[in-house]
């Protein structure tokens, strides 16, 4: 999913801009709720930032 989404600095007008159509299978996801956004991975994997130690 990485390069997906919205520019950096882009805010919400309202609440249903939160809302995305899963490209998988879709249904409609809540992106605020990360339940729902892991849910619909449908087997994708994530890539992991690296840590600075």
């Amino acid at each position: 999913m990485a390069g997906e989404g919205k520019p950096i600095g882009w805010t919400a007008r309202d609440e249903r801009e939160h809302i995305i159509r899963c490209p998988t299978c879709g249904e409609l996801i809540d992106m605020c709720d990360l339940g729902q956004v892991i849910d619909h991975l449908h087997g994708q994997d994530v890539e992991e930032e690296p840590t600075q130690h």
